[in-house]
């Protein structure tokens, strides 16, 4: 109990509060169904497992993390292979049936690669000036994207291309090595379109956040519905349980994807600011963690967490509102799902006990 007080509780009361807003919004979408309480029960459920999984997490030495950091990698590179053969949902590999709930191994590729590169840059942080270092490191970002990508699955690998930049970033790598590293990227990217190596249903995504014009009924369907509802909600919302859209099971996957488009139709703008300024206040906290951390590996492994978290928020709340295209991803502790909220509490854990060791050392 005592390495309870050194926890930080901004960031627990941050997570407590968007976990409840989340159970509301999915009960509140959910609840024309044939189950009514179903989902927001089930959310619950894996609301408790995630802050048990949390709070567990805390009284685990981060050097205990680093030296699971290869078990952990290993054993999701497993999951990544079993999931192209026994997962199947919607005509895509990405699920692995576990009874009642499914396993996204895809979910938790993002923390064991924040954790294998933590532990990498620890080991061999004296190159961090060296081309080939970055290359290194890139590898362990490769294995999992390509396993994910034949799900298919072209976001993920972008998060997770994030997630090394910023970590290496961080860590102090140099700037133009990984200009160069973002160029090539891209440059593959494009080839890709070219070669026809993006699916079908990838590229009508692009193109209907390019053209939404073009299809409203079909590929820009979803990104016109969201935008109706986003917009309906003016400043105050239409009240609790009253959004038309959310109401008239308009949107489709709107308690994972799209769980955003309640609070903003419902809420308003009002409520939609409120719950960005919540993520907010959770990746300064993030960053504080790592600005304060007393270790190359729990630094860059804070940031690497923060960078995750930033950029599922920032690719959610974006596509809701024709920022992005459409891509699915789940928001942070609000989304229906348990492979994303138990990462994202695993992913609090460990920056709970980073920010619990400097604690320790410093005082």
């Amino acid at each position: 109990m005592r390495a309870l007080r050194r926890a930080d509780f901004q960031m627990l009361t941050v997570v407590l509060l968007l976990c409840i807003i989340g159970a509301i919004a999915i009960y509140s979408c959910t609840r024309a169904g044939r189950l009514p309480t179903a989902k927001v029960t089930m959310q619950i459920a894996y609301v408790v497992i995630g802050l048990a999984i949390l709070f567990g997490t805390m009284m685990v030495d981060a050097g205990k993390l680093r030296r699971l950091a290869w078990p952990i990698y290993l054993t999701v590179m497993g999951l990544l292979v079993i999931v192209l053969m026994v997962g199947q949902i919607r005509e895509t590999n990405r699920w692995i049936p576990l009874g009642p709930v499914h396993l996204q191994p895809s979910e938790l590729a993002k923390l064991a690669v924040i954790l294998m590169l933590g532990a990498f840059v620890a080991r061999e942080g004296d190159e961090k000036g060296d081309f080939l270092f970055l290359v290194k490191a890139l590898a362990y970002v490769g294995g999992p994207a390509v396993l994910i990508l034949l799900q298919p699955d072209l976001g993920t690998p972008i998060v997770l291309f994030f997630i090394w930049l910023v970590m290496m970033f961080v860590f102090g790598a140099n700037p133009g090595h990984l200009t160069a590293f973002t160029l090539a990227g891209v440059m593959l990217f494009a080839g890709a379109w070219g070669f026809g190596i993006i699916r079908p249903h990838q590229q009508a995504r692009l193109s209907a956040f390019l053209y939404p014009e073009r299809d409203p009924q079909g590929a820009a369907y979803h990104l016109r519905q969201s935008l109706i509802a986003v917009g309906s909600g003016h400043l105050w919302g239409q009240g609790l349980f009253h959004g038309r859209q959310s109401q008239g099971e308009f949107i489709p996957d709107q308690e994972t994807d799209f769980v955003f488009t309640v609070v903003a139709e419902e809420l308003g703008f009002v409520g939609a600011a409120s719950v960005v300024v919540l993520y907010g206040l959770l990746l300064y906290r993030g960053l504080a963690v790592s600005a304060a951390a007393s270790s190359p590996f729990d630094r860059v492994v804070a940031a690497g967490i923060t960078a995750m978290l930033l950029i599922q928020i920032y690719a959610n709340i974006g596509m809701t509102i024709g920022l992005v295209p459409v891509k699915g991803m789940a928001l942070p502790f609000l989304s229906y799902g348990g492979s994303s909220l138990i990462t994202n509490m695993l992913a609090v854990g460990i920056l709970q006990t980073i920010h619990m060791r400097r604690e320790q050392i410093v005082f």
